[in-house]
């Protein structure tokens, strides 16, 4: 597992690692490597490294570069975390929230004041001007997995392609809590009230910046009515015959599986 508990953020070297992007896709080499050795490429004064940790006792930046530098190719983000082990998945996510960070604080957001260096202990801006503090954004989201009996509520959100359904899921507001979030989503987005939420568990999802926290709920009352703005279909499934749902490496494929292992210990 990556490493990010270190005192003091060294300066890009030699001997570290790489994760290499270029307009928020992944640079890689043939063999789909996405962890760069410095001598794999040629390093310029724009691509403001950003530490990210340790891994496997070698140091890990990541980079952006405003041009394809030769010898490698593109991937989404989206789909090479589709193709990662929960490690990897969390050091590209880490990555990519990180250089968002940076390319999005160049300035100070209350003053204007150019920004150029940052905290060497931590990940933070420090504003020359009015000493504000900028730190990498954190959105948290709620994602909740909703049992009726043998069945699990499944949705489809306007978005979404044909046939491919997930769990309901929204951010979380301004002086609320997270149990209030979940209860609020549900109801706004398929009208019904749950009961019984309990944590399941959490992941980063790097688009851009939100931590999706899982639960688990059971029904209470009322019909399923979507949402007409953001769920284009939502119903009960049976969880021996599921319609498409999310891959695995994603929380929401993980919460489901895990929900319906838990139902299937009852």
């Amino acid at each position: 597992m990556l490493e990010i508990g270190t005192l003091a953020h060294p300066a890009p070297h030699q001997d570290a690692l790489y994760i290499l992007l270029h307009r928020n896709r992944v640079l890689i080499e043939k063999d789909q490597r996405f962890l760069i050795p410095f001598t794999h490429f040629q390093p310029h004064a724009k691509m403001n490294a950003v530490y990210c940790g340790v891994w496997k006792g070698q140091d890990v930046f990541v980079c952006r570069f405003e041009s394809l530098p030769k010898g490698f190719e593109e991937i989404d983000l989206r789909e090479l975390l589709f193709l990662q082990d929960e490690d990897h998945y969390l050091i590209l996510s880490r990555a990519h929230q990180l250089s968002t960070w940076d390319r999005d604080h160049q300035f100070c957001r209350r003053c204007g004041t150019p920004m150029t260096d940052k905290f060497p202990t931590e990940h933070t801006k420090i504003c020359p001007k009015c000493t504000l503090r900028h730190y990498p954004r954190i959105s948290p989201c709620v994602i909740i997995s909703i049992r009726k009996g043998d069945q699990i509520l499944l949705a489809r959100g306007i978005h979404a392609p044909k046939g491919k359904f997930s769990n309901i899921a929204g951010f979380v507001e301004a002086g609320e809590s997270l149990e209030h979030a979940v209860e609020r989503e549900v109801y706004e987005e398929v009208g019904i009230k749950i009961k019984n939420i309990r944590y399941a568990s959490s992941q980063p999802w790097s688009f851009p910046h939100q931590l999706m926290v899982g639960f688990f709920a059971d029904y209470e009352s009322g019909d399923i009515t979507p949402a007409p703005d953001e769920i284009d279909e939502a119903d009960w499934y049976p969880i021996d015959n599921l319609p498409h749902i999310p891959n695995p490496v994603t929380i929401s494929g993980q919460h489901i599986l895990s929900h319906i292992e838990h139902i299937k210990k009852r």
